[in-house]
């Protein structure tokens, strides 16, 4: 077994690429960041891949500041995780969080703490779905906008607190980094009712066949009217129509109701992947 290191993501996704495509959905996350990364080449990052026989069997990989991904992966295994931490330790990584795969990210917990004795608090449990074919639901009032830099000030602070409701600090520490670069992309949508904006949604990342969905925010006033499901299909449909195989998205696991909403629209659940934070 080897232990591979480096910080050229061109070259790290040609060793790892066909590995984490077999689960192309519940990896969009690796894929999408070596894609951009990729593309900029810019990016601080720490790539890690172990191989057997010089076949590559698994690979982890953060960019500071985030955590530290597990993905999945039908040649992972326990032994692999074992090296993985063990590497971490004595090359004296900085380790934040884990985040990925449930069981491989509860291997890695268990290996972590009889290393260091340090224990994880979990953040949050999530469940990956995947949409092939869009389910028809009743069209309501309203249209999906592609938001531009007249929408910056409302969608800043709607960033701000979709962190807050996910509980994730680093978004709404970016708030305005995040949404600015959103626009600039063109991948942030309104749900405009009225002329009235009532919900957010974007396309974060891209994978060779598929497009992530993420950041559907509602905020309190306009809760409970449909209007993140009318944001989430017309999305899902424009992403379909420009030639994506598949969209993709990440629920909480304790929000049944989201769960619920998106199966509706034709969302069905491949996976669980869990956050975990070191104090």
């Amino acid at each position: 077994m080897t232990i591979v290191y480096g910080t050229d993501a061109g070259a790290f996704k040609k060793e790892v690429e066909a590995l984490l495509l077999e689960r192309e959905a519940e990896n969009n996350l690796p894929l999408g960041i070596l894609e951009r990364m990729q593309e900029s080449n810019s990016e601080e990052c720490h790539l890690i891949h172990i191989t057997e026989n010089n076949q590559p069997l698994f690979m982890s990989m953060r960019t500071p500041p985030h955590l530290w991904i597990l993905p999945s992966m039908s040649t992972a295994a326990k032994k692999h995780i074992k090296e993985f931490a063990m590497y971490l330790r004595n090359h004296q990584y900085e380790v934040p969080g884990i985040l990925g795969e449930t069981n491989v990210v509860g291997w890695f917990l268990s290996e972590w703490e009889a290393l260091t004795k340090k224990t994880a608090v979990l953040q949050m449990e999530q469940g990956i779905h995947r949409l092939d074919q869009l389910q028809p639901i009743k069209k309501q009032r309203g249209e999906l906008v592609k938001a531009d830099v007249r929408h910056a000030s409302l969608l800043k602070g709607w960033m701000y607190q979709y962190g807050i409701e996910t509980e994730e600090g680093m978004v709404c520490k970016q708030a305005v980094q995040i949404t600015e670069g959103l626009i600039k992309d063109g991948r942030i949508y309104l749900w405009v009712v009225d002329d009235t904006p009532v919900s957010m949604v974007s396309r974060a990342r891209t994978t060779k066949n598929g497009a992530t969905i993420n950041a559907v925010y509602t905020p309190d006033q306009y809760k409970r009217n449909g209007y993140a499901s009318q944001a989430v299909w017309h999305l899902s449909a424009l992403l379909l129509e420009e030639g994506f195989n598949f969209c993709s998205l990440y629920t909480d696991l304790a929000n049944p109701t989201s769960n619920s909403i998106y199966k509706k629209i034709g969302y069905q659940q491949i996976g669980e992947s869990v956050v975990y934070h070191y104090g």
